[in-house]
């Protein structure tokens, strides 16, 4: 759910490499577009865990009836298909090695302060999962503290398997391996839909998921912005699209048409770079919140449950102090992300391109090895 971070959107590709083409998101500023976008996404799944767990806790089921699971779908496909979007530009641009680091150095440092601070913090819990820390695909093996995990080992995933995608020269058939990652996800979600609704799964399970189709989709992004594929009036199929969520029959349709939705949200939204700076304090607050989104993404389940078990609240007090809450939580923890991550990849980009091969080869390879060990554990 992390993606690029807003400095890697202005200058993608500081190091010398090979470009193979123009990179969509090479710009002097920021996109604010993808970041009000981004506070949309996650604004969307707390609003539909909230709801949820209301309604699971209490039996009040007025907040899901609005906020049901259509928020959610939509929520993780619209960040799975910015992620997709920006990696593809930044795989192209970036030496493979330093492309997975940055990646690693972008999603563990806040992941794990939240998953080790959280818990002691809101429930006195101070237990520790490494496997689940780990965020490789392991199955149902791990205690995921977050309740929110499940991305997070999808995008791990997705970074893995890029590094691997331009470790053997395939960076510049980029668009054609999106391709065929898409049809896996559509046939797996054809073949076995029943199996699609499931969210801890094996590495050997990913390709076939419907998640995956957003991502997929995103990386198809920078190739169909360049040839001025997206006009606004698909705007409409998009709201069709996400209209159409609960209405379908099984998970996986939902979430094929979530990508749908997202693919031509995130198109729209880079094509039409919004350019001037935040005028309006709302501006200013949606860009900010798209900073932290990342944040807001893993705190705001233990915040939802502290609420609804801790508090003395029911209805519409429990579930609007669960919402703020997280959103007020997420402004200290995406502050932190943010430096976190800035002074981490400033060090990491003082190593050696030797370094930063050997540190990806290994973590590729220890991932390799866990996620292999878990296919035969329960």
């Amino acid at each position: 759910m992390a993606g690029a971070s807003t400095a890697e959107t202005a200058h993608i590709a500081p190091r010398s490499v090979e470009a193979v083409h123009e990179p969509v998101f090479q710009r002097r500023s920021r996109n604010r577009n993808l970041q009000w976008l981004r506070a949309v996404a996650a604004l969307f799944v707390v609003f539909y865990h909230a709801s949820g767990h209301l309604a699971a806790e209490f039996g009040d089921e007025r907040f899901a009836a609005v906020f049901n699971h259509r928020f959610g779908i939509l929520g993780v496909a619209i960040f799975f298909a910015i992620s997709g979007a920006l990696m593809a530009d930044i795989l192209k641009t970036t030496p493979a090695p330093n492309f997975l680091i940055h990646r690693i150095l972008r999603i563990y440092p806040i992941f794990i302060v939240a998953s080790l601070v959280l818990p002691v913090v809101l429930f006195g819990d101070p237990g520790v999962d490494m496997r689940a820390l780990s965020l490789v695909a392991i199955g149902q093996n791990g205690n995921y503290r977050l309740m929110v995990e499940w991305t997070l080992v999808f995008e791990l995933f997705f970074y893995v398997a890029l590094f691997l995608v331009a470790a053997v020269g395939l960076a510049r058939r980029l668009e054609a391996v999106a391709v065929v990652a898409l049809l896996l996800s559509i046939a797996g979600t054809l073949i076995a839909p029943d199996g699609q609704a499931r969210i801890a799964v094996s590495f050997l399970e990913i390709p076939i998921m419907s998640a995956t189709a957003a991502f997929a989709g995103g990386l198809l992004i920078p190739w169909l912005v360049r040839r001025n594929l997206f006009h606004p009036a698909f705007a409409g199929l998009a709201v069709a699209a996400a209209i159409a969520i609960p209405g379908t029959s099984s998970v996986g349709a939902g979430r094929l048409l979530a990508a749908v939705a997202a693919v031509i949200l995130v198109g729209l939204a880079v094509s039409f770079e919004a350019r001037r700076s935040d005028h309006s304090t709302m501006e200013r607050a949606a860009t900010k919140l798209g900073d932290w989104s990342y944040a807001l993404y893993l705190c705001h389940m233990p915040v939802v449950s502290f609420v609804y078990n801790h508090l003395p609240l029911t209805g519409a007090a429990a579930w609007t102090t669960a919402v703020v809450g997280a959103v007020l939580l997420s402004i200290p923890l995406g502050i932190l992300d943010l430096r976190l991550y800035a002074w981490l990849r400033k060090r990491s980009d003082r190593s050696t391109p030797e370094s930063f091969r050997r540190w990806a080869w290994i973590y590729v390879g220890v991932y390799a090895i866990v996620a292999v060990i878990f296919l035969f554990k329960d």
